[in-house]
């Protein structure tokens, strides 16, 4: 027998790495996703088929995979030895989100391989462990976008809560092909809010508002604000050296193609940006960005999380 679930990555439209310091953020799952097979097999292993390319997991203690694996036979004191197979269509490295859904798809994999359906937060926290593994420390939101799906406002000391939309929302994704270790770009948000703790706060309380005030854009179809209140968080993730000359590149190709704004999404470095724009410019904007050689799409929110025994 063969068990498969499927675990969506995720877009950041605000928030992020104040997240890690106690802010509020939002989050979407998106259409890329990662599907995991599992089944009983004679000896423990991982196959990885991620972005079309195939290549045997290292099966060490620290793998995050095995982690997961691990903690659920733990949770259901179960023994047997068991094969995974993990595809992707998220490429590694873009800030959508991979690793947390492997992590995610896995533990559901695994549990639905005995016949079991974790309720959502158990999922979120074995899929946690998974995460740390990648990138110390983590503040949650890309798993818990995963595990929940749709669009979040998360902070890590509370349960998630849904934000119900009344109409559909095209947002574009663009990737950059720059690839970055997230946990590096945290310790350099770190490391520089460390010199100004005081001024740190401010900028982590101010966070959660205008997190408050993106959701309620999107509650009420105010694109041109949102789009205003995203470049304000891209010039703030700049400003911590988050950005590169390919990113900012790529977000002024946007706005002078007619969007309301665009911005880094998730750790930074690299990785992708997300675009609000009216629609008559959205095909324009995909179309330019595509030309300069950037992998580049538009998902329409909101998208589910988890599915189990897919």
């Amino acid at each position: 027998m063969v068990s498969i679930a499927e675990a969506p990555g995720k877009i950041i439209i605000s928030g992020e790495h104040f997240v890690v310091h106690g802010s509020n953020a939002l989050a979407a799952a998106i259409d890329k996703t990662v599907t995991v097979y599992s089944e009983i097999s004679h000896k423990n292993s991982i196959l990885s088929r991620v972005d079309t390319q195939v290549f045997n997991a290292r099966i060490k203690p620290i793998n995050p995979v095995s982690v997961v694996r691990d903690k659920i036979l733990e949770y259901f004191d179960r023994k047997e030895k068991i094969k995974i197979t993990i595809e992707s269509n998220i490429p590694r490295g873009s800030g959508l989100g991979s690793s947390s859904a492997i992590s995610v798809a896995t533990a559901a994999s695994v549990a639905s391989l005995f016949g079991e359906k974790l309720d959502k937060k158990t999922l979120y926290e074995i899929a946690f462990e998974g995460e740390k593994i990648i990138h110390g420390n983590p503040s949650g939101i890309d798993v818990a976008a995963s595990v929940y799906g749709g669009l979040i406002l998360f902070n890590k000391n509370t349960v998630p809560a849904n934000i119900d939309l009344l109409n559909k929302l095209n947002i574009i994704v663009s990737i950059s092909g720059k690839t970055r270790q997230t946990s590096r770009m945290i310790d350099r948000f770190t490391s520089i809010s460390d010199k100004l703790p005081h001024n740190f706060q401010s900028l982590v309380n101010s966070s959660s508002v205008l997190t408050q005030e993106a959701v309620n854009c999107l509650v009420n179809g105010d694109l041109k604000k949102l789009g205003a209140i995203i470049n304000f968080y891209n010039s703030i993730l700049s400003s911590f050296g988050l950005a590169t000359k390919t990113t900012d590149m790529m977000i002024e190709t946007c706005l002078e193609h007619g969007a309301y704004g665009a911005k880094i999404t998730g750790a930074g470095g690299g990785g992708s940006i997300i675009t609000i724009a009216p629609s008559t410019k959205i095909k324009i904007i995909i179309d330019e960005l595509s030309s300069l050689g950037f992998r580049t799409f538009s998902i329409e929110l909101p998208k589910q999380g988890v599915i189990f025994g897919k």
